[in-house]
């Protein structure tokens, strides 16, 4: 079995009246396999995106760019050689999910072996605010994260580092450089996306480049990329439904990845904390663990309905249990197609290698003519 379809609030095809092509780009950072979270986020979109592109007749068909952003990576810590685990395991991960389907046309790659995103960041950073990253939110909550702040106030500047100051401008340079004019995320990076938007048109005013006719200003290189926020809500940890889930959470049973056995997932949905009342109910404000395993639930069931739905087929003195075996079924069979196909995909060395190199080659060709483009506008070829 080739890949999981996409979870059910993420599968049906869009019935919109004809649209202009999109080229649309998305990354992922080499943070090992993803969880369920990551899951019924970002990656089952990009799956129906796919999906939607195999769809639609050749002539017309939307420009797909999945990347793994490994310059990404390297704003915080690494250890090299699990870095290059961990990279190659996601690129797995992005082939196993049928997100390189040739019917769609995609292009899955490393952002790393594409050196024209480090040139575009350079070229971006030169119009870049500084004040403009000060005020990003994302450089304090990492900072803290890794120095173990017991709040992002302890964090200042002094500990700042340029590379994790700067990487939203090489997130932008990684949209702009495909000319994007869709980018798939969560709300957590719709901040980010607004900077990608800023600088595309700051940009185009300050290098308009020629018309093509040579008389007068151009209207720049870029486009301005439209931002498409993922449908389904953010999953939390089995574990502290307070806190999102986390690949890095310390209890090894706060998430599920999507490489886990069967007995690992139902050990780890029996173990989720609930609460003390009997019944199952749609009440995420007072029940937030009983919230978690019903959008889970909604996510991989073919025949979920809505959570409201589902909580009412479990409204019974047992039906706390019920649901939780009935969810670790679901779940695991699900992921049965990915855990498979992965297994056999990270194995094959070779195979691994040939398409990181043909992703590569095909990134390079639509790149490589953007920053043709940006040197003209700027001057430098």
């Amino acid at each position: 079995m080739a890949a999981p379809a996409a979870p059910r609030l993420a599968r049906a095809l869009s019935t919109a009246p004809a649209r202009k092509r999109r080229v649309v780009f998305s990354g992922i950072q080499p943070t090992g396999v993803p969880h369920v979270g990551n899951h019924l986020g970002a990656l089952a979109q990009w799956q129906r995106i796919v999906k939607e592109a195999a769809a639609q007749p050749a002539d017309s068909r939307d420009s797909l760019f999945f990347s793994v952003v490994g310059l990404h990576a390297l704003t915080v810590p690494q250890d090299p050689i699990r870095l290059a685990i961990e990279r190659r395991d996601m690129f797995a991960v992005l082939l196993a999910l049928g997100l390189a389907d040739p019917a769609a046309g995609a292009v899955v790659f490393h952002q790393d072996q594409v050196p024209e995103h480090a040139e575009l960041a350079w070229y971006l950073n030169t119009v870049t605010p500084v004040n403009r990253l000060m005020r990003m939110t994302t450089w304090k909550s990492k900072l803290a994260t890794i120095r173990n702040a017991n709040s992002e106030d302890e964090i200042d500047d002094s500990m700042l580092q340029l590379g994790l100051l700067a990487y939203p401008v090489l997130q932008a340079a990684d949209v702009l450089l495909y000319k994007t004019s869709h980018v798939p995320v969560g709300h957590d990076q719709s901040q980010h996306l607004e900077l990608a938007r800023d600088l595309a048109q700051i940009f185009n005013r300050a290098y308009p480049g020629r018309r093509k006719d040579g008389k007068g200003k151009g209207k720049g290189v870029f486009r301005v990329p439209e931002v498409m926020l993922t449908t389904h809500p953010r999953i939390q940890s089995l574990r502290d439904p307070g806190q999102k889930m986390s690949k890095s959470a310390p209890h090894p049973s706060s998430k599920i990845f999507l490489t886990d056995s069967a007995s690992e997932i139902h050990a780890k949905i029996k173990s989720a904390v609930t609460d003390s009342t009997a019944g199952v109910t749609w009440d995420p404000a007072n029940r937030p663990g009983i919230a978690t395993l019903l959008q889970i639930y909604a996510g991989y069931s073919d025949r979920a309905g809505g959570v409201e739905e589902i909580a009412a087929r479990y409204s019974d003195a047992m039906g706390i249990m019920r649901l939780k075996t009935d969810l670790a079924e679901i779940v695991s069979e699900s992921l049965k197609g990915f855990r498979d196909e992965f297994a056999r995909i990270r194995t094959e060395e070779g195979y691994l290698a040939a398409e990181e190199r043909r992703g590569a080659e095909r990134a390079r060709e639509a790149a490589q003519a953007t920053m043709r483009e940006v040197r003209a506008a700027v001057g430098t070829t």
